[in-house]
Order: C-alpha cells, then structure tokens, then sequence
C-alpha cells in the first residue's frame, strides 16, 4: 500500500501545487483541497484491494487457532472450509460461498460508485 502511494502521489502534477503556494495557501488547505482529491483513485483501489485481503483471511486461522477457542476467531472463509470439508455439507458450503461473492461484488460496486466525484450541472 504504501509503495501505491507513493507512485501515486509521484505522478501527481506540480502546477497545482505551485499554483497554492503562490496564492498563499498552508500546508492543511493544500492537502485537503489538492492532494487528497487528486489521490482518490489511488485511495479507492487500496481500499478494494485491502478489504478483498480482508475476506480471503483462511490461513491465519486454520494454521493458528482453528477458529478458537469456540468460534471467537472464525472467519466467513473457514466457516465456508468447515461446513464443506469437516461437516460434508456441500450445498451449504457453496450457498454460503455464493452469498460471499455476491456481498463482496456489492460492496466493491458500492465503493466505486461513491468514490465518484460529484458533477455539479
């Protein structure tokens, strides 16, 4: 993320910055109205990138804890290996798999459509 970052404020233009500076803009108001503005692409696909990194975590819990102790520590992708693999309810298994991908490509369509910037007509 944070090599993501940096290429993307790498690639940012200078002239607006220069253009700040020389109407007397701080530090604060620069960042708030030029970079982070400018950066919102780079920002919305970290944060898709990391809350898809955020669903698959399976490793983790089945090398470590096994979803313990109890179910403290289970996560939607071992719940999904246990009822497969350990309790052979195959059709729960994939129906849970199935409400997975379609919560995951909501709210991926949701984080897109308001990162938008806003057209004012």
């Amino acid at each position: 993320m944070l090599l993501m970052f940096l290429a993307g404020l790498e690639a940012l233009p200078k002239t607006p910055f220069e253009a700040a500076r020389v109407d007397g803009a701080g530090r604060w108001l620069t960042f708030s109205s030029i970079t982070l503005p400018m950066l919102r692409p780079v920002i919305v696909v970290a944060l898709i990138i990391r809350a898809l990194d955020a669903f698959k975590v399976f490793e983790y819990v089945f090398a470590i804890t096994r979803g313990g102790p109890g179910n403290s520590t289970e996560t939607i992708m071992y719940y999904i290996y246990q009822t497969g693999f350990r309790f052979f309810r195959m059709g729960e298994a994939a129906a849970a798999s199935i409400l997975l991908i379609i919560f995951i490509l909501v709210f991926v369509i949701l984080i897109v459509n308001l990162s938008r910037p806003k057209v004012i007509k």
